[in-house]
């Protein structure tokens, strides 16, 4: 356990010697002088940028903006010290506008001049301060009072997996429909919208995606983008016995092929291991019969798109022809 009263005691004798004494001095100057150069700082005047966030207030409940993201504002800023002390120590400036103080709200337009824009910053940064660049100089938005017309959402996606994998099943997205707000006639005749183009390769996992929805230019999409998840599963491989089936046998004839049993190995994703198939079939066809040819071809038929590399371990089997 530390003996803090032993540490303190050497601390006190310390103090009292030559050394220690000079030590405090120059300790107690150097807080002086640190104090007044930091006063002297916050006289001086300086300039700084700031990324001012747009907030807007008493809005009507039916106004939706279409003219894309409410934007931030860039402004730079020259005052002193003191003025500007308290957006360094933990306040950060927002715009907060009204919608009265925007100009021409009869045309689904709301202009916020450069002059208002500046007069509305000097509220944040004071009077004194000297506004030196502000990007953008002014703002524009525009809005709609028309309720949003829901819209169903496609995925626009390229993919493309590691070997001994398979994107397994359609994609899942966040929301299957938007909801597309606009002022032109148009927007009626819109049934469906697209995600911005998606483009992934040699994927091994489940990944999901968020993509912004692609809308015609004056409308915006509410949500504006998406997650769209895809579904990526391993392949497994799988060996299933199947009785050979001859097909296209004429009347009155028996086709028998020798082995009767095949063996099919196909690759499949791993969450349909367990799955029943009974799609999957092994035929001959007595068309395929050679005169002289004592085997005939199996073929394998109805094999679901998701396997891949199906294949039989008897391509070809011995018949036999028997009358009925």
């Amino acid at each position: 356990m530390v003996d803090y009263k032993k540490y303190y005691s050497k601390f006190k004798e310390d103090l009292r010697t030559t050394a220690g004494r000079n030590v405090l001095t120059f300790l107690v100057f150097l807080v002086i002088s640190t104090i007044f150069w930091f006063l002297m700082a916050l006289n001086d005047e300086i300039q700084k940028d700031y990324k001012v966030p747009l907030r807007l207030e008493e809005f009507p409940k039916n106004m939706t903006i279409i003219s894309g993201n409410v934007p931030t504002v860039s402004v730079t800023i020259k005052d002193k010290g003191s003025a500007l002390a308290k957006f360094a120590w933990g306040a950060k400036p927002v715009l907060k506008l009204r919608y009265d103080q925007f100009s021409r709200p009869s045309d689904y337009h709301l202009l916020l001049n450069e002059a208002q824009l500046n007069s509305a910053l000097r509220g944040i940064f004071g009077t004194s301060a000297s506004i030196v660049a502000v990007r953008p100089d002014s703002l524009h938005l525009y809005y709609t009072t028309n309720p949003g017309i829901p819209v169903k959402v496609i995925v626009d996606a390229d993919i493309t997996t590691l070997p001994q994998y398979e994107a397994f099943g359609a994609p899942k997205i966040s929301t299957d429909s938007v909801l597309l707000y606009s002022n032109q006639k148009e927007r009626l005749q819109i049934k469906e919208l697209t995600t911005a183009p998606i483009s992934l390769s040699r994927l091994s996992d489940t990944t999901t995606v968020e993509v912004s929805i692609l809308v015609p230019e004056g409308m915006k999409a509410v949500p504006s983008t998406v997650k769209v998840t895809f579904p990526i599963e391993p392949l497994v491989t799988k060996t299933r016995k199947l009785k050979i089936e001859p097909v296209n046998v004429p009347g009155g004839i028996r086709l028998i092929p020798f082995p009767a049993i095949v063996e099919a190995t196909y690759l499949l994703p791993k969450s349909t291991y367990s799955a029943a198939n009974s799609s999957l079939r092994a035929t001959v066809d007595y068309n395929d019969i050679t005169s002289g040819k004592q085997t005939i071809p199996v073929r394998l038929s109805g094999v679901p798109p998701y396997y891949q590399s199906a294949r039989l371990a008897t391509p070809e089997v011995e018949f036999l022809i028997e009358q009925e």
